[in-house]
């Protein structure tokens, strides 16, 4: 629809804005016999054509917009288009404030669009701690991990150790057997040899005791260790789910920059 608004002053300038968001709507010409109120200078920033005479409307023109309010002006303007739609000032203080409540909300709905915007970049800041300290935790998992297989190599290099340690005492423990009876056996002349025979046996019970309660100390920090990797497979879920969490808030927050 072509129109032409008579009337170019704050309102005008409103009316001017409202039709012109309109695609089906063609401002051909606006009317006022001030060339430097606010609604003409806005038609002439948007290339619309400016009149100072009403009689200047072009004949193309389907509806006239009267936004004076001029009782004068409404009658010489149905005296020269009785053919045309002329919408009176009534009517058109209504689109105004129609425009007023539209920039109103957008006002508001700005505002809000802003205050989104900041609590995602709060979120988006947050949500990148989030991710670097759920990387630090896998990290040191990962890290607690290795430490616990090297653990339990180093139990098994030190139980193979003690078993080492038990067979040389059992051996020992032997000869000093050995020795006690051919101490015997040799009398007099053997009690020196008896005496050494039975300290070497002390020892070797000594040994084998010391070597059972290494032995026991492994089968424990054994028992530890199974307890410290079974934590940290669960640590592991834990973090892997929170990783994907993590994923999914930065895609949302993602999204909330965008809108």
């Amino acid at each position: 629809m072509k129109i032409s608004i008579v009337g170019c002053g704050k309102g005008g300038a409103k009316l001017i804005r409202l039709f012109q968001a309109m695609e089906s709507v063609e401002i051909v010409s606006v009317v006022d016999q001030n060339l430097q109120c606010q609604g003409m200078t806005l038609a002439q920033n948007l290339k619309i054509q400016t009149l100072t005479d009403l009689r200047q409307i072009s004949d193309n023109v389907e509806m006239i917009i009267e936004a004076t309010g001029n009782k004068g002006v409404q009658d010489k303007l149905h005296a020269l288009y009785p053919t045309k739609k002329i919408v009176e000032s009534d009517v058109a203080k209504l689109m105004m404030q129609m425009v007023d409540k539209q920039i109103e909300a957008s006002e508001k709905l700005n505002v809000q669009l802003n205050k989104m915007n900041e609590i995602s970049q709060e979120l988006y800041s947050q949500m990148n701690d989030l991710i670097s300290g759920t990387q630090a935790i896998n990290q040191i998992n990962s890290l607690l991990g290795q430490s616990s297989e090297e653990s339990k190599n180093y139990i098994v290099q030190t139980d193979e150790m003690v078993s080492a340690i038990n067979k040389i005492t059992q051996q020992i423990k032997i000869l000093g057997l050995n020795a006690n009876i051919e101490a015997a056996r040799a009398g007099e002349h053997g009690k020196g040899f008896a005496v050494v025979a039975t300290e070497v046996q002390k020892m070797s019970d000594s040994t084998s005791a010391f070597a059972a309660r290494i032995s026991g100390l492994l089968q424990s920090l054994s028992e530890e260790n199974k307890k410290i990797t079974t934590n940290i497979e669960v640590l592991a879920g834990h973090s892997k789910e929170q990783e994907g969490l993590s994923s999914k808030l930065e895609e949302i927050v993602k999204s909330l920059k965008t809108v």
